[in-house]
């Protein structure tokens, strides 16, 4: 796949795991899903983290140093300052950010007690300025800690001190080739879907779509094919033709 979101299905039709599981008690499903969200992440099998539309999201080590490159973000030591500068992160967000860069891997819990000491009640926004270093790859959820919702708690340390190696493979990897390949295997992914429902599932600026449309139209891997409602789907070369040919193939007494 690529990727997927892990618990729930979202925007732009893509699918989860957790909708896929082969057994018919959700309860099953649960410790399964629940399981793998902290098992694969902690062997470095899979990139878990909030990532598409804010959902939690699997991304496979083959398409992590593409969405880094999405980023902006070069693995310089400077990036989350120029993020910070540019308005894409919170005060808040920054200062986790060099508590985390200093200090090591460090749990929520311990994050909240040395950014937010005296505070009480929510946690609402710690929790969304780690989802921003998370959505943007300077943090990483590395693991978790606790055996019962009580002192359970996610385990954060900085994405490139992690995954070095995907931070120098992102490196060669420009931002219009990134949203191309993964433009492309969304495409692959959901079958026939809308322009529109990959600008709502990427969030991406229309100049960044649109580019990543005709890059992959100009390589043949993508074409635009009317759908049953009249407007314009993405379509990869092999699937029309099984449509066409579907469709073209006589009837038999079997039909």
């Amino acid at each position: 796949m690529g990727y997927c979101y892990a618990f729930t299905p979202g925007r732009g039709g893509l699918p989860s795991l957790f909708e896929v599981l082969d057994t018919r008690s959700d309860d099953r499903r649960w410790t399964w899903a629940w399981d793998w969200k902290e098992a694969l992440p902690s062997e470095k099998r899979v990139f878990y983290g909030r990532v598409l539309r804010g959902k939690p999201t699997f991304i496979s080590m083959e398409f992590v140093p593409h969405f880094f490159a999405l980023t902006g973000n070069v693995g310089e030591p400077d990036d989350y300052r120029r993020l910070y500068e540019g308005g894409r992160l919170s005060h808040l967000a920054r200062v986790v950010y060099e508590l985390v860069a200093a200090r090591g891997p460090l749990t929520t819990r311990q994050i909240r007690a040395a950014v937010e000491p005296n505070r009480r009640g929510s946690s609402a926004r710690l929790l969304r300025a780690l989802a921003d270093l998370q959505n943007l790859f300077l943090l990483a959820r590395i693991g978790e800690t606790g055996d019962h919702p009580g002192n359970y708690a996610y385990i954060w340390d900085r994405f490139d001190r992690w995954l070095p190696g995907m931070v120098a493979r992102a490196a060669g990897i420009s931002h219009r080739t990134a949203a191309a390949t993964v433009l492309g295997q969304y495409v692959s992914i959901a079958g026939a879907p809308r322009p529109e429902d990959a600008a709502s599932l990427f969030e991406w600026p229309p100049s960044v779509l649109t580019a990543a449309i005709g890059d992959l139209r100009g390589r043949g891997s993508l074409v635009l094919a009317p759908g049953p409602d009249g407007k314009d789907r993405l379509v990869s070369p092999a699937a029309l033709l099984r449509l066409t040919a579907g469709k073209a193939r006589p009837r038999s007494h079997r039909d």
